[in-house]
Formats: structure tokens, C-alpha cells, sequence
């Protein structure tokens, strides 16, 4: 009787676990993971990117679950560049070194991509800025916008808030 107890939580943790999403983030600043970034927002095993020119100098991956980490590639989730693994939020910091790509996995799960090999990629969910009076806003990237990650980072580095506030708060 214990043993099917055992068996039943174990069989429900393990569901509840592999449903998760992440949110992992791209950021400008190169020694911390602080200030604007583009983010992702999926259950895992997705690559996400390119960044726009700017972001992807450090990286962070929120509550990452047991067994799983978050990796950064220079391209197409296929030139590897870093690792950090579950549990909880953790951060990488290139120091000058930039993950153009980003995704998170459950490491029992994973199949590697060879070099070569080509892989599709979804774009950047959102961006969170702070604008000019210092207050925080989170917007979602239109989906199959064409190079909406591009136009988003050129309005945060002109400081056109007006264009930002135009897109939908995510």
C-alpha cells in the first residue's frame, strides 16, 4: 500500500514538473543580469532567438526546476557557449561575451544538437524596459512580426518611449 502511495505522488510530482514554463531573459548589461532584456517564455527543450545586436551579455533563467539547466549558443542553439543548472534562478555573465540564442531543458530529456545541424528557433517573447521617469514596463513582441525584436531595440536605444508604450503590456 505505501509503495502505490509512493508510486502515485512520484507519478504526479513528475507530471506537475514536466508542464512547467521558464522565463529566461537576454540582458544588455555584461556583469549582471539587471536592466532591459529580451525574454522567452516556454515548458522547455524551445530554442529562442536571435537577440537583437545589444542583449544576450547575460542571461537568466527564473526558477529553473530540479535536473534541468539553461544553455546559451552564439547561433541556432548550435555553437554551445555556456551552462547553468537547476534548481531555482540562476544567472550567467559573459563578461564581453554575447548568447545570441538561449533555451532550457530537462536534462534526463534532452536530445543534443550536432554542429551543422539545423534547428528551429522561435523569437523573443517580450521585453522589459524602464523608461525615461525610471518606471518598469514588460511588452509582448507581435507574433510573426518581422523583425520586431530589431524595431523594439531601436526604440529602447533612441529612447522613443512613445513607440514602446504602443505595444501591448505582457
Amino acid at each position: 500500500m505505501k509503495f502505490t502511495s509512493l508510486l502515485s505522488a512520484l507519478t504526479i510530482l513528475a507530471a506537475t514538473n514536466e508542464g512547467m514554463a521558464v522565463v529566461y531573459r537576454g540582458y544588455s548589461n555584461t556583469v549582471q543580469c539587471s536592466g532591459s532584456n529580451f525574454f522567452c517564455n516556454d515548458g522547455g527543450a524551445v530554442c529562442c532567438g536571435p537577440f537583437p545586436a545589444g542583449f544576450g551579455y547575460s542571461a537568466q533563467f527564473e526558477s529553473l526546476p530540479n535536473g534541468s539547466q539553461g544553455q546559451g549558443y552564439t547561433d541556432a542553439c548550435r555553437a554551445f557557449l555556456f551552462a547553468v543548472f537547476g534548481s531555482g534562478t540562476k544567472c550567467w555573465n559573459g563578461g564581453g561575451a554575447r548568447a545570441n540564442y538561449l533555451n532550457w531543458f530537462h536534462s534526463a530529456g534532452r536530445v543534443a544538437a550536432r554542429d551543422g545541424e539545423s534547428k528551429e528557433c522561435v523569437a523573443p517573447s517580450g521585453f522589459t524596459y524602464e523608461d525615461g521617469q525610471g518606471a518598469k514596463h514588460s511588452i509582448k513582441i507581435p507574433a510573426g512580426a518581422a523583425n520586431a525584436t530589431e524595431a523594439i531595440a531601436k526604440y529602447y536605444q533612441s529612447k522613443n518611449w512613445k513607440a514602446l508604450a504602443a505595444y501591448e503590456s505582457a
